[in-house]
């Protein structure tokens, strides 16, 4: 009895020793690394059929073709005849100006041969159907054209030189069209195929309040024509606001006014920093171009305590109950001569 004992009991301990080793083979097996996870050796999961077959399907469907994506019609150059046959005034005005010389005897590429289609576009759209102004790219008030695409075709000729500042510049930014300023169908102007007889009319058609600025007292010879608003502002763009032609205001004044520039031994704080601290660039109604009377605009700045500011006021001029002799001749440069700066060792108060 006691042998059957102990042989059931050395049975039962071997089948639990191979049931651990199983356990722990499978283990091993499932797991070859504790610190990683059985995704990571798991192979990556088949991609589902519907993929394909969606791919597949756009693969197999029909592609469209150019003349079904175009919802327009191609359209083709009809030549400067057939535009003349309708436009014989335009054609007239336009033979005396340098596009129509440039097109006819000179053309430098292939769309400037198309004469009239090389700024208006391909015509023959325009020919079957003259009331639509949407089938050709047109310039004038009625035209349906966006401001851009107009700029665009210009640009196709003039891009880069004085136009390189074009983009983002305050004019291109409001909508305004080489075609308000420029007339290329005929010759208004003496120069650049402006729209009106000169450059500075041209400017006067939207700056208004300049053209009153010119007419005071004090101005620029411009309304005499001696100076253009071009020889101060880039029209088609500047890398400063104002659409100046150089990085400063002062460095356009310097261009006339070179006695101005320096370097002086003694520099006048305001004059260096920007001359529109005391002119007025286009006109003013006190002498020089000065934004203010003298004294008054050298006290914008100097205190009114001693000499160097007192207060004076009308009744200090030479004709009033208390004349003062700092507002007789030139004020206050009447001592300080070299306002704008002294070179020499003694002018430090730019009285020499």
């Amino acid at each position: 009895m006691r042998r059957y004992c102990l042989c059931a009991l050395v049975l039962l301990a071997a089948a639990l020793l191979a049931g651990t080793a199983r356990a722990q083979t499978a283990q091993t097996t499932a797991t070859p690394y504790p610190s990683l996870k059985v995704a990571q050796f798991s192979p990556p999961a088949a991609a589902p059929a519907a993929k394909w077959t969606r791919l597949a399907s756009a693969a197999e469907a029909p592609q469209a073709t150019p003349a079904q994506s175009e919802a327009k019609p191609q359209r083709t150059y009809v030549g400067r005849e057939t535009c003349e046959s309708c436009h014989q005034q335009e054609a007239t005005n336009w033979a005396h100006t340098i596009h129509a010389k440039v097109f006819q005897q000179n053309p430098r590429t292939e769309l400037q041969a198309q004469n009239c289609e090389a700024c208006h576009g391909p015509g023959s759209a325009h020919v079957e159907d003259p009331s639509d102004l949407a089938t050709i790219i047109s310039f004038s008030k009625k035209s349906k054209t966006p401001v851009a695409e107009q700029n665009g075709q210009c640009l196709t000729c003039h891009a880069g030189g004085q136009r390189i500042f074009w983009h983002d510049s305050i004019h291109d930014t409001s909508q305004l069209g080489c075609a308000d300023c420029h007339n290329p169908m005929t010759s208004f102007g003496a120069r650049g195929l402006t729209a009106r007889e000169s450059i500075n009319d041209t400017c006067f058609q939207c700056h208004k309040a300049q053209h009153a600025e010119f007419a005071r007292r004090s101005h620029m010879p411009l309304l005499e024509g001696k100076i253009s608003c071009t020889d101060c502002h880039n029209p088609h763009g500047s890398t400063t606001a104002p659409l100046l032609k150089a990085d400063s205001v002062n460095e356009v004044c310097f261009t006339c006014h070179a006695d101005k520039r320096g370097p002086f031994l003694f520099d006048h704080a305001p004059v260096r920093e920007s001359c529109l601290n005391c002119h007025s660039p286009h006109g003013s109604n006190f002498e020089s171009l000065l934004t203010a009377p003298r004294p008054v605009l050298c006290q914008q700045c100097h205190s009114q305590d001693g000499h160097p500011g007192a207060l004076l006021t009308a009744g200090n001029m030479a004709r009033g109950p208390m004349p003062d002799p700092r507002l007789i001749a030139t004020s206050c440069q009447t001592c300080h001569v070299n306002i704008h700066g002294s070179n020499s060792p003694s002018g430090a108060r730019f009285e020499r």
